[in-house]
């Protein structure tokens, strides 16, 4: 993104802080409306203004921010010393306790996809040692005396899979406590090995966090670099075999794969028994983003585009954002099954119902399941359906990364929120790298 002359807006919504794309310095920032599209504005003394957008319209943008849950602060935060995002620990400043920690456990990747936010598998720069036994007992036990065993755990990378210990891995996260951990892969190895799942369940996963961006070939090619769609099946048939549930993570970029978001939730449907949920994610520029349509769809875009493809199941309001994090970072719904039709839990609540069944103190990244399951047992189980609203150095409101439930655990017992894990400047330089105690 070049820098913009900021020009006339028709009200600001809010001020805010941001970081330059260019350097990451923290400038001040502002959210405003011109007619019904939302954008960020911002200045660097040294690089210029710029400008982002954020959301289609700006009634739905302010219905999303006028949810308002109470939230824990984190255990055993850490001095805030230089500000935020380059104090994360989380430190002092940090509102909100972990609801899911990632552990890298790898930078190799079994694929080069043009699309990954942690460029792995790069041909430019060698992997970085993989951390050993004892260094991932210890991420796992900084992890737990920072949030409990009702944190979940992914266990991601690169690619998880290529590593031959990750039974081993799974197991030793059991074994100090956590109840649930998901593994986060592409699935080339779950479908090449018909009987992985089931050592992985043995082992003790919740469940697979499975890459799944459509259901053409074309789609694969331009995102993964080669046609992974008959990968992708055999992986879930596995998963079904080993009795795995699988979530669909669809990284959702605007001119290649947007129009797919509708058959991937009927196919999710179709699958229910092996299918848990599905989590749209709009492709945000960290790591390696080689497709960059002009304006990057959004939380917003994605929430009225699946509606309009979903054949009237869902409407842009039936998604409302998950309580455990800022309202604009996460939005979801459960869909369940009544004599053989389907609809939006969130149409059968209110939203003061929603609010007040909420627990700050044990938070979840959806109460939905559980919603349906004690208001309703009449009903079938469902598909949990998720947005997820990441921010890069373009779109990064540090009054969200504040927020944030979903952390990253780094060395010395650091857990990182993860948009500021993978922030990087306009030349990929992530600030991690650049003084984050990380």
């Amino acid at each position: 993104m070049q820098p913009a002359e900021i020009t006339a807006t028709d009200t600001v919504l809010n001020r805010t802080e941001s970081v330059c794309p260019v350097c990451l310095r923290v400038v001040g920032a502002q959210i405003v409306t011109e007619g019904r599209v939302v954008y960020m504005e911002k200045t660097c003394p040294e690089h210029g203004a710029f400008k982002t957008y954020l959301w289609p319209d700006v009634d739905h943008y302010r219905w999303m921010e006028s949810f308002q849950f109470p939230g824990v602060r984190p255990k055993k935060p850490l001095p805030a010393e230089q500000g935020c995002p380059r104090d994360c620990g989380p430190c002092t400043g940090h509102l909100r306790q972990a609801t899911l920690v990632e552990l890298e456990l790898t930078h190799r990747c079994n694929l080069r996809c043009p699309v990954c936010f942690m460029a792995a598998g790069s041909a430019q720069k060698a992997a970085p040692p993989e951390p050993d036994m004892k260094a991932i007992e210890g991420l796992f036990r900084a992890a737990m005396a920072k949030t409990g065993p009702q944190t979940s755990i992914q266990l991601t990378g690169g690619e998880p899979t290529v590593r031959d210990d990750l039974t081993d891995i799974v197991r030793l996260g059991r074994k100090i406590g956590f109840n649930f951990i998901e593994v986060n892969t592409n699935g080339v190895v779950v479908a090449k090995d018909p009987g992985y799942a089931a050592r992985l369940a043995e082992a003790g996963i919740s469940g697979i966090y499975l890459q799944f961006d459509g259901l053409s070939p074309d789609v694969y090619e331009k995102v993964r670099g080669e046609d992974l769609l008959a990968v992708k099946r055999r992986a879930i048939e596995n998963c079904r075999a080993a009795g795995v549930q699988v979530v669909l993570a669809m990284t959702v970029i605007g001119g290649i794969n947007e129009d797919q978001m509708g058959a991937v939730l009927r196919f999710a449907l179709e699958n229910r028994d092996v299918v848990a949920g599905i989590a749209y994610q709009p492709a945000f520029g960290s790591g390696r983003f080689e497709v960059a349509p002009e304006r990057r769809l959004t939380m917003g875009d994605v929430a009225f585009m699946l509606a309009a493809q979903s054949e009237g199941l869902l409407e842009p309001y039936d998604l409302w954002p998950l309580a455990c994090s800022h309202p604009l970072c996460s939005s979801a719904t459960y869909i369940v099954e009544e004599r053989g039709v389907f609809s939006p839990l969130t149409r059968r609540i209110t939203s003061a119902e929603y609010m007040e069944l909420y627990d700050p103190v044990s938070p979840q990244g959806s109460i939905f399941p559980d919603i349906a399951a004690s208001r309703f047992p009449e009903l079938d189980s469902g598909l949990s359906v998720v947005v997820m609203g990441y921010m890069d150095a373009r779109s990064m409101d540090l009054r969200r990364l504040r927020e944030c439930s979903m952390l990253v655990a780094g060395p010395e017992g650091r857990l990182i929120p993860f948009c500021a894990y993978q922030l990087t400047d306009m030349a990929g330089n992530k600030i991690v790298t650049q003084g984050c105690k990380a």
